[in-house]
């Protein structure tokens, strides 16, 4: 017989715990029927069971059923709280019954009002998402208690504004940007920021969206606030250039030299800017270069150069003439040299076989009726000549030499001749040299004479006759400012302006004062040249010599012919004055002798037999000064001295150094004029050296 089993309505909460029950009872009438053994009676209540078998309503002791306690309550810890976007807060929840206890294992489900502004995990773990505020549940067997939770977004800690530096010209705009940050440094997204300026007048800032504009000069500070907290970019403002224009000291730049130009720049207001980018170029890199950056202009050749300066994209401009000038004009037998621009040695006139012009042909009629480059790197200060032989000073003080070498007058120790300049041996510094007919003299830096070459008639005044190929020292130790030589006769000017000759003294040409009684006489120390006079320099010459005081008188004295300029034209070992005239030098040559007064007239006086004093007064010449190519005027002259063969010529170079000039005797090309004229010619006009003259200015 089947029994049965009702059961009432289970309240929802308690349906599984109902199945639960039913199950049990069903396997325990499937038991109670196996036990059976399939007979169809079923024990009812109240009958006999056998042990074990404890019919429904009958519990033994001690065997109580289990029961479970109910959920009462359900108790959120924390019960409410605040989290920051994307950040978490931990709930926790506690299931108890209707007398507060905690009951243990009982299942807690979590729930949010809503995902988007934060989640719950079925940990209580809550995770913002938004601001805003939401509810929490925790459930547990119908119990529920909710927490409100409000979400925050994450507090800005910082704000760093990019770029955090700017310069700017005016009416430049520049947007910039602000990150808003957390306390680690992490960048918030969607947070408010608001801009100001420090000052309008120098930069303005759209508030809302970091658009600035520069206003005008000046230094500004941008700051960006969001949340009570600001970061700060500078901004520089400066005027853009207007004007540029290029500052030179001179118009006239000498070749080889360096001159520093500067531009100025200016604003539209014409504020002078400072602190720019300027750039340079030249129009003609072969007459000038100019450094980029620096703007240091170099002369290299003459002629007319545009310089530029360029900056923002404005320019400024200057012309600048680049002019060769010429210095230190010798002239010796049948040749001419001078010095152009850079210490460049230009030679012309007879080369022969001395090679007197620098030349490598070594033929004695071979010449250059053009100026000849010196073949060298050399760059000189000061050269001269009187014969055969050239010597200079280079730019380091040594002393080189070329040309005729038979009595080692180039001073090297050796005497073969040389077209190149050879050093002179010793290795002195000097600051002056002087070239006499066989001999060379030169001033070192410690104001002590030395000479080599021929010393036979006492030239070197060391109270020998020995000659030497290379320097020795002369002038009997004495010191000297400067010296001259001449044809066998050496003088000199000491620091005080007391001048001495010695040397050959047959016609009196040492000045001093000693009658003369005829014959080679000669003079072996220095010997004071009488007249108590102060002397600025001393020059020998061919037989005669002239000075030129600290006044600027003019004195001659020896064998003078008509060279003295004083209209005397016999012999004196005493100075004699050349009346009218104020000197700022004085050149005596072989068969004239010039001058440059101190108003810049050359003259000229002596013999004129190819023209040699520039005027045409006639062949014989004239005993007192005449005005020496008509108006042109002079910075130095120098009328040509002989050794050996003809030497009726004078070349001199113009007042601005920017011409040489040649008259006279042309049969080798001695005026440089690129043409030759036979030896009886008198070339009266003076000649302008091929191409030292200055280029036509174009503006």
């Amino acid at each position: 017989m089947l029994t049965h089993l009702t059961h009432a309505r289970a309240l929802p909460e308690d349906r599984a715990m109902s199945r639960n029950v039913f199950s049990a009872l069903a396997a325990c009438v499937v038991v109670t029927l196996a036990a059976c053994g399939g007979s169809d009676s079923v024990t009812s209540p109240g009958t006999n069971t056998p042990p074990g078998n404890t019919p429904p309503g009958n519990t033994p002791p001690g065997n109580t059923p289990p029961t479970s306690t109910p959920v009462a309550t359900v108790a959120i810890t924390p019960a409410g709280g605040t989290v920051f976007v994307g950040r978490t807060l931990q709930l926790s929840a506690a299931a108890r019954d209707a007398a507060g206890a905690t009951l243990s294992g009982r299942a807690i489900t979590w729930t949010s009002s809503a995902d988007s502004i934060a989640r719950v995990d079925a940990n209580g773990l809550v995770t913002g998402a938004a601001a805003g505020n939401v509810v929490i549940t925790a459930a547990s067997e119908g119990k529920t208690s909710t927490a409100t939770v409000a979400v925050q977004n994450v507090p800005v800690a910082s704000v760093v504004v990019t770029p955090a530096t700017a310069n700017l010209r005016t009416g430049d705009t520049l947007r910039l940007a602000a990150s808003a940050r957390d306390e680690s440094g992490a960048t918030l997204a969607g947070r408010q920021v608001r801009w100001t300026s420090s000052s309008n007048n120098v930069v303005t800032i759209d508030s809302v969206s970091g658009l600035l504009r520069a206003m005008g000069q000046g230094s500004a500070t941008i700051t960006a606030t969001s949340e009570g907290k600001t970061g700060t970019a500078t901004v520089a403002v400066i005027a853009p250039v207007a004007t540029v224009s290029v500052n030179a000291a001179l118009d006239t730049l000498e070749a080889w030299d360096v001159v520093q130009l500067t531009a100025t720049l200016r604003d539209a207001a014409n504020n002078v800017l400072t602190n720019r980018v300027v750039r340079w170029t030249s129009s003609n890199t072969a007459v000038a270069t100019v450094d980029s950056l620096s703007g240091m202009l170099t002369g290299l050749d003459r002629g007319t150069v545009t310089v530029t300066a360029t900056s923002e994209g404005k320019v400024g401009t200057a012309t600048r003439v680049v002019v060769i000038k010429y210095r230190s004009i010798t002239a010796g037998t049948e040749h001419a040299c001078d010095i152009a621009s850079g210490g460049i040695v230009w030679c012309w006139g007879r080369n022969g076989t001395q090679q007197r012009v620098g030349m490598a042909q070594n033929a004695s009629e071979s010449y250059s009726n053009v100026p000849f480059q010196l073949n060298t790197t050399l760059r000189f200060t000061q050269i001269s000549t009187f014969g055969t032989t050239t010597c200079g000073i280079a730019r380091d003080g040594k002393a080189y030499c070329w040309g005729y070498n038979g009595w080692g007058n180039l001073g090297n120790g050796s005497s073969v001749t040389s077209p190149t300049p050879v050093a002179v041996a010793g290795g002195h510094t000097f600051k002056s040299i002087s070239l006499g007919g066989q001999h060379s003299c030169g001033v070192t830096t410690d104001d002590k004479v030395y000479c080599w070459g021929f010393n036979q008639s006492s030239e070197f005044g060391n109270n020998t006759s020995a000659s030497s190929n290379v320097p020795v020292l002369a002038a009997n130790g004495m010191s000297f400012a400067k010296v001259s030589g001449g044809n066998d006769v050496t003088c000199g000017v000491t620091a005080g302006g007391q001048g001495y000759c010695w040397g050959h003294n047959g016609a009196g040409q040492l000045g001093d004062g000693l009658r003369i009684t005829g014959g080679n006489t000669y003079t072996r120390t220095p010997s004071a040249i009488v007249g108590g006079l102060t002397f600025r320099s001393v020059h020998a010459s061919q037989s005669y010599s002239c000075g030129l005081t600290t006044s600027g008188e003019g004195y001659c004295w020896g064998s003078g012919g008509n060279r003295f300029g004083s209209g005397f034209s016999g012999e004196t070992s005493t100075p004699r004055a050349i009346p009218g005239y104020s000197w700022k030098q004085i050149a005596p040559g072989s068969r004239q002798a010039c001058g440059i007064t101190t108003s810049d007239e050359i003259y000229c006086w002596g013999s004129n037999g190819s023209g040699q004093l520039g005027n045409a007064v006639g062949t014989n010449g004239s005993t007192t000064p005449v005005r020496a190519g008509g108006s042109i005027k002079g910075a130095e002259v120098s009328a040509a001295n002989i050794a050996t063969g003809s030497a009726a010529y004078t070349c001199a170079i113009s007042a601005d150094r920017l011409t040489t000039w040649c008259w006279g005797r042309n049969d080798y090309g001695q005026l440089g004029n690129g043409a030759t004229t036979p030896f009886e010619t008198a070339n009266v006009n003076p000649q302008i050296v091929v191409g030292q003259k200055p280029l036509p200015v174009t503006r």
